[in-house]
């Protein structure tokens, strides 16, 4: 399954973007008392590897002038910070962190006035990232504001159209949400709210877009997400990173859907839909993904929970329609998908031509006669490969003849023993039978059913450590990702 798209896939397109390990050496902003972090002339840096600054403290060297916070001492590195207890301040000061490896927020930070944030990350470090977990996130009250992350400098935006006219102008340019948006008072869109292809960056700061309503009844071979496209003229470029759309609502007309990206050429990082996607189309195969509809480039550290129908032939993804020559990496989709007849559909991916590592499907999947189906990936093509994943998704009327069910994929057209360390849920999943990992070949090479127990009862064989972890008040006690764990 193809459509008009499929002419346009671009090679060369950088491999997904890794995550951290696990927080070992830090300095966490903290209500707890400063500890092992001494702070002089505006800087303050830890003389321990493990370190703590009082988040009052930091606050009242904010008001009186600037304040750099760094993981490097006289002699010691420590590797990422974190922010885990609201930090506020109102003068016009500009704190600048600046970490070896990755900043993490996991707490409100309010600028409150006309002061700054200076954001660097991978400081002689690697794999590093900005990210946000839980209820962090960063606001601005004051849209003149200064914003730089790793040397960029960005233009605060406030609102959908505010954004949406400033990428018209300029499309290659540094944006940044400002704070939370409800869009109940835009009304629907008719098709895309930012409809310029987009190849600059935008970073959401860890803000929500709720309530956002898209309507695809114009071109019915537009692409249609909050961004139509990302990437110019479907070249690789362009990211989106680090923003919430929650509440969304997609219907209508189109031929690549999405919730966040119709059109995926660039990379996509730390990004998380909740809502539903329905659409009927009068011509060519449509592709609808919760995240992305057709997707070329990367997608990382994301996740979904959504809604999708379509009566017709259709490529129907959690996460994407269709993924080929970018990257799927530490990122989950928790779908309830029905679909027509002939179609690709997967718990994370309907037709799938990249690289999946570290990646899990929930929820469930169900098609029409002649479907592709699986809890994972409805059809793996040659290119593909799937490693370290697992679907705990309900495959509905798993048992019909007429289609290609698994457990983890529908059809793998990859080569013998290139899948490795993925599993599915045979408690689950109404896939029981060992042989239908995958539908199609039968005794897929690397695929294993395990029973929910096996899948609670400690990391399957080959999961890393460093990427995964079990807990029992986390993700239903099923393994999660360390650095994108599941959404509230």
């Amino acid at each position: 399954m193809r459509n008009t798209y499929s002419a346009v896939i671009v090679a060369g397109i950088v491999a997904a973007l890794a995550a951290t390990s696990g927080a070992h050496a830090d300095v966490v902003i903290s209500s707890a008392a400063t500890s092992s972090m001494a702070c002089s002339n505006g800087v303050c840096a830890p003389t321990a590897k493990n370190a703590v600054l009082n988040v009052g403290d930091l606050e009242n060297l904010l008001a009186s002038g600037a304040v750099e916070v760094t993981t490097s001492g006289s002699d010691v590195q420590a590797r990422n910070i974190e922010i885990d207890t609201a930090l506020t301040w109102s003068s016009g000061n500009v704190l600048a962190l600046d970490a070896f490896q990755s900043i993490l927020v996991e707490t409100p930070v309010s600028i409150a006035g006309q002061g700054g944030l200076s954001i660097a990350t991978n400081d002689r470090g690697t794999q590093g990232y900005f990210g946000f977990r839980g209820k962090g996130h960063v606001t601005f009250s004051n849209l003149s504001s200064v914003l730089t992350v790793n040397g960029a400098s960005y233009t605060l935006e406030g609102d959908i159209k505010s954004l949406a006219a400033a990428i018209a102008a300029n499309s290659a340019g540094n944006y940044a949400l400002a704070n939370d948006f409800d869009a109940s008072n835009d009304g629907t869109y008719q098709n895309s709210p930012i409809p310029t292809e987009f190849s600059g960056s935008f970073e959401g700061l860890g803000n929500t877009i709720s309530n956002l309503s898209l309507s695809g009844t114009g071109d019915p071979n537009a692409a249609i997400g909050l961004f139509a496209e990302l990437g110019l003229n479907n070249q690789p470029g362009g990211s989106v990173e680090d923003i919430s759309l929650r509440e969304l609502s997609v219907t209508g007309n189109g031929l690549a859907i999405g919730g966040l990206v119709g059109l995926n050429a660039g990379t996509i990082s730390g990004v998380f839909v909740s809502g539903s996607l329905s659409a009927e189309f009068q011509q060519g195969d449509p592709e609808i993904g919760g995240l992305v509809g057709y997707s070329i480039g990367n997608i990382a550290r994301s996740g979904t929970e959504v809604t999708i129908t379509s009566s017709q032939s259709a490529a129907l993804g959690g996460l994407a329609s269709y993924s080929g020559r970018g990257a799927i990496s530490q990122s989950f989709a928790n779908c309830k998908i029905s679909g027509g007849s002939a179609s690709f559909i997967g718990g994370l991916v309907g037709d799938n031509e990249s690289p999946v590592s570290a990646s899990y499907a929930t929820g469930s999947v169900q098609g029409g006669a002649g479907s592709d189906i699986g809890g994972l990936v409805g059809n793996n093509v040659e290119e593909s490969t799937i490693t370290q994943s697992y679907s705990k998704t309900i495959l509905k009327d798993a048992g019909h003849k007429d289609r290609d069910a698994g457990g983890l994929i529908g059809v793998d057209n990859s080569p013998a023993g290139s899948n490795k360390s993925d599993y599915w849920d045979t408690s689950t999943s109404r896939v029981k039978s060992p042989k239908k990992g995958a539908g199609t070949p039968q005794n897929d090479r690397g695929i294993t059913g395990l029973t929910n127990q096996q899948l609670q009862s400690g990391l399957p064989d080959g999961f890393d450590p460093k990427v995964w972890a079990e807990d029992p008040k986390i993700n239903g006690g099923f393994p999660y990702l360390i650095n994108n764990p599941p959404r509230k």
